[in-house]
């Protein structure tokens, strides 16, 4: 299923949704960079290393491979996230401050004008981009998983851009030659970037591709879905931003990080219940099938059974490895072309396979 569809309407507006937020990014902080390159150099190392960390995270959180089939709807997540995402935000959050401090006063707006509006404009724009993505990209994708991913890599690319951006005003003192507050911005956006924006629209992401792909469960259920994981990301954004104690320090901020940490938890080990459940019912569709052999695919069911099978292979390690990772890639594309339902039971059957299936090459495995 390929990313360009120029018969889409929505095709045509990400991308010139896109190429709009790229131009009002530059015209927004040219300016500023001007003034500061020096310091977005010097934090620059940081956010590579921040952009590499949590994509690092986001693999080893995928542990059967499910990003392989639909990598480039990935890519075209983090280009939302990237480069629409922030000048709308932008623009957005300055306005809507603005509003909440008409409404509510100069006292209230001081502390909570940011968290608010970031809660609804910044998780707002990264989720119509995920939205967009995951429309476009029907039946692909239809599991929890693929939600996790794709919101994942959409707020990893407006973190990255945002992070450059901070820098950016970190390092106005540049001028004089102090480059220390801009590294000082890029070392703590590092720390906490494990809790950052791509966590947040991942769980977005969770309720929106599945109130999208699970087409066996009722609108009720799938809209419930949304709003929970959804409202979950939003509710984390505005904790994370609202104003604490005077006296609250490093311990303060480490005591949050925790705390999302283990939401998250929770959350992922339902999401990984799933993964591993549609994973053993696709290995046994394509052995009753017969486009696999039995045995070689039940080896890949556990981390605990595939190093197993690496010691009993009698192969060099590396090349066992290679091959496991192409039989985990085999069966995410079978599971996709064979419609595969994620559920417990078969109420999610999800759509007949077509002719715009992922092909399942030579309908066996070599």
């Amino acid at each position: 299923m390929s990313t360009r569809q120029p018969d889409s309407a929505l095709f045509w507006v990400y991308w010139l949704v896109v190429v709009g937020g790229v131009l009002g990014l530059i015209a927004q902080i040219l300016p500023l960079v001007r003034l500061t390159w020096p310091g977005m150099l010097a934090g620059l190392p940081f956010t590579l290393l921040t952009l590499a960390l949590v994509a690092w995270i986001l693999l080893c959180l995928d542990r059967f491979r499910a990003h392989t089939p639909i990598k480039s709807w990935l890519a075209l997540g983090f280009v939302w996230g990237a480069a629409a995402g922030p000048a709308i935000a932008m623009y957005a959050n300055d306005h809507n401050m603005r509003v909440i401090q008409n409404l509510a006063g100069d006292a209230f707006a001081l502390d909570w004008q940011a968290p608010i509006s970031a809660a609804i404009v910044e998780e707002a724009v990264k989720g119509a981009g995920v939205f967009a993505v995951a429309w476009l990209a029907r039946p692909l994708l239809t599991r929890p998983m693929h939600g996790l991913l794709l919101g994942g890599c959409t707020g990893l690319g407006f973190q990255i851009i945002e992070d450059v951006t901070y820098e950016a005003n970190g390092g106005v003192n540049t001028a004089q030659g102090d480059l220390g507050t801009a590294m000082l911005v890029g070392v703590l956006r590092l720390a906490t970037g494990i809790t950052s924006h791509w966590m947040l629209t991942g769980l977005a992401g969770i309720g929106i591709v599945v109130a999208l792909g699970a087409t066996g469960w009722s609108r009720a259920r799938r809209c419930a879905v949304f709003a929970g994981f959804y409202l979950l990301g939003a509710a984390l954004h505005f904790g994370w931003d609202a104003p604490q104690p005077e006296n609250a320090g490093l311990a303060d901020m480490v005591r949050r990080a925790v705390l999302y940490l283990a939401i998250f938890a929770v959350v992922y080990g339902w999401v990984l219940r799933t993964e591993k459940r549609w994973f053993r019912r696709t290995v046994a569709a394509t052995q009753s099938e017969g486009l696999a052999p039995r045995g070689e695919l039940d080896t890949l069911l556990t981390r605990r059974d595939r190093r197993q099978a690496r010691r009993a292979g009698g192969s060099p390690r590396g090349r066992a490895r290679r091959r496991q990772r192409e039989l985990m890639d085999w069966v995410q594309a079978a599971g996709l072309g064979m419609r595969i339902p994620f559920g417990r039971s078969g109420s999610d059957p999800g759509s007949p396979a077509t002719d715009d299936s992922p092909a399942v090459a030579g309908h066996d495995i070599g």
